[in-house]
């Protein structure tokens, strides 16, 4: 049997990869690609669900069970004896396969995967320190009550995001040449894509699949994200995003609070990040993707330069721009609704 094993990273194209492997599920399965449902199910198997998400809860729940692994064990046992998948290439993408790896729990899982399977290929996508931090902050760090310059000088004291160890811990545990790192940066892409270059470890022909290429991770724009930043109650925890469906269902996606900013993050704040992660970069492209130039993947971005003042003023102009239309909209929203509606229980 072999394993095609997607262990995240999150916010480096996981979404993307996970809708894709569910759309073509039955594609894959005709070429003998299974892509096994939430609890581990293949189909055929009683239960199996076909629309099913990737088993991101099953492997939380052995996490939180103490790294118990009866039941993907159990599992694992019943796919060699299926005499429909016996040859198959088995797909599982589950971001918190990177969880706890450094310890007994992450690598009691990965142990037991390894020894079930005859061949076993690891494909983990990285993307630059600032555009990651500039992207976990949005999805998480501001319902933290943290603008962006707090959230990502505590992850430089962290040195958050590990890829390099987490690279390396692969290879310790299915062997070096089992682990495939690539950056989202285009020179370094199968056909300069993400979904091309993932199917084509499946397929002779990914071209031959259904991608959907639109936004799949929806994210506030930064600007908002700063605002609501202090109103840190809005939120129940990192995970909740009600505000962000409300929105999204009341103003569209299309809507300038979910555009992508590109003059958001100073320059100087990016060059910090990625200065403090240099010596780290530089290893990981010589270990994992010494064909692809370094400064093509972590170098300088090319940025307009402006003046600091300059540059807070602007930011703080867009941020009161934003907050106007928002605010515009949300009354004009309030005016065309029925009275009946308007008025408090």
């Amino acid at each position: 049997m072999r394993l095609l094993l997607h262990p995240g990273h999150a916010k480096c194209g996981s979404t993307s990869i996970q809708r894709a492997i569910i759309r073509n599920r039955p594609g894959l399965a005709d070429n003998q690609v299974v892509v096994p449902d939430p609890h581990l199910r293949l189909p055929g198997e009683a239960g199996f669900h076909p629309r099913g998400e990737t088993p991101r809860e099953f492997f939380r729940q052995i996490m939180e069970n103490g790294g118990d692994t009866t039941s993907l064990r159990a599992r694992l046992e019943s796919w060699r004896e299926s005499l429909l998948w016996r040859d198959a290439t088995f797909v599982i993408s589950a971001e918190n396969l990177i969880n706890h790896l450094m310890g007994p729990i992450g690598e009691g899982i990965h142990r037991v995967l390894a020894e079930h399977f005859d061949d076993v290929e690891v494909v983990y996508y990285i993307r630059r320190q600032d555009d990651y931090l500039l992207s976990a902050w949005q999805q998480w760090g501001f319902k933290e009550g943290k603008t962006f310059a707090e959230y990502s000088q505590e992850a430089l004291r962290r040195a958050n995001p590990h890829y390099l160890a987490v690279g390396q811990a692969f290879g310790r545990l299915y062997g070096a040449a089992s682990v495939t790192v690539r950056p989202l940066q285009a020179e370094a892409l199968r056909g300069g894509e993400l979904l091309t270059d993932f199917f084509s470890h499946l397929v002779e022909d990914p071209s031959t699949l259904s991608f959907d290429r639109d936004r799949s991770n929806l994210s506030l724009n930064p600007f908002f994200c700063e605002i609501l930043a202090g109103y840190k109650g809005l939120f129940r925890d990192i995970h909740d995003d009600r505000l962000k469906q409300r929105l999204a269902r009341t103003l569209g996606v299309g809507h300038e609070l979910f555009q992508r900013e590109r003059d958001f993050m100073d320059p100087e704040m990016a060059r910090r990040i990625m200065a403090h992660h240099r010596e780290e970069n530089l290893h990981l492209q010589q270990q994992f993707f010494p064909h692809v130039p370094f400064e093509a993947v972590f170098g300088d971005r090319e940025e307009e330069e402006l003046d600091p003042g300059e540059r807070v003023r602007m930011s703080r102009q867009r941020a009161e721009q934003l907050q106007k239309h928002v605010i515009r909209e949300l009354l004009e929203l309030l005016q065309s609704m029925p009275e009946t509606a308007k008025t408090p229980a």
